[in-house]
């Protein structure tokens, strides 16, 4: 067997130049590292084979997942190839090293969503991306709405239930509540049209 003379993270220094100064590097080098490894629990030392990827490797290949847009598949594929990738998941393969197995981006987001402490994983990148934040005051939240349960004509129900909501669940219940009048509208007739249009 031979000997190194060098370390291999001394050895890999070339590369690791062109990695920290491509636009990937940039976002590798703003990214909390140690402190979000820590959101998840330690490696079991246990029997059994170590796992492909470190603490900071998994977040790194849900950081890539999100930033390179692809899917599971294409990501390993992807990874297996190219070693600015690796470097990012601090998982850097032999040359005659590959993982095999396609399932496993999907298994380590399922580890994640298990084990990972969010509101951790909150404060960390908060505390560490707060001088990059503008509007902190504000708070904005996703409002996308999935239908459940699909009708046929989806859409006419959708607005349908829409304004029978506005009306009937808010309008008139405050109306009543503030013994104020009904504002003039055309609610009744277009209820009847909808009782006839279901039928």
């Amino acid at each position: 067997m031979q000997k190194e003379l060098f370390q291999p993270e001394l050895f890999l220094t070339p590369k690791w130049y062109l990695f920290k100064n491509s636009s990937l590097g940039a976002v590798y080098q703003n990214i909390p590292w140690e402190q979000l490894s820590e959101c998840l629990p330690e490696e079991n030392k246990g029997p059994g084979a170590p796992r492909w990827f470190s603490s900071q490797g998994m977040f790194g290949l849900m950081f890539l997942k999100a930033y390179l847009d692809i899917s599971d598949e294409k990501l390993i594929e992807r990874f297996n190839t190219d070693w600015s990738l690796q470097l990012f998941c601090n998982k850097l393969l032999k040359d005659n090293e590959r993982i095999k197995d396609k399932a496993i981006v999907s298994r380590i987001r399922s580890y994640m969503a298990d084990h990972a402490d969010w509101e951790q994983v909150q404060e960390v990148l908060i505390r560490h991306w707060k001088r990059d934040m503008n509007n902190t005051h504000v708070l904005l939240m996703d409002a996308t709405c999935y239908e459940s349960y699909l009708r046929f004509p989806t859409d006419v129900k959708l607005l349908w239930e829409s304004c029978h909501w506005v009306f009937e669940k808010q309008l008139f219940k405050w109306c009543k509540r503030l013994s104020i009048k009904r504002p003039r509208s055309k609610y009744i007739d277009q209820k009847r049209k909808q009782l006839d249009y279901d039928l």
